[in-house]
């Protein structure tokens, strides 16, 4: 339970910075646009998952303590943010 709410309080904390004034879909003959306070939003995204070496699929980072968790969070999200992205998708 705790580390639901160390989870809940992130994107809490997230989505309070995140909330933009409109978000459309705009739809034309070339294809589909995000278009987020009336400019176009290119999405930067990758898939996100946290395994340290010589780990596999089976080990789970929201299993650890509180502190090891926000610690890899810290680490990992500036690399991506280093890397320019805007989206990540978690597995």
């Amino acid at each position: 339970m705790k580390h639901f709410s160390l989870f809940l309080s992130l994107f809490v904390s997230i989505s309070l910075y995140a909330q933009p004034n409109q978000v459309d879909i705009q739809s034309s003959n070339s294809g589909f646009r995000l278009n987020v306070d009336s400019q176009d939003l290119m999405i930067n995204g990758v898939n996100w998952d946290y395994f340290p070496i010589g780990t596999n699929y089976t080990y789970s980072l929201w299993n650890q303590s509180d502190n090891f968790i926000k610690s890899a969070l810290n680490a990992e999200m500036g690399l991506l943010k280093n890397m320019g992205v805007n989206t990540i998708r978690v597995y």
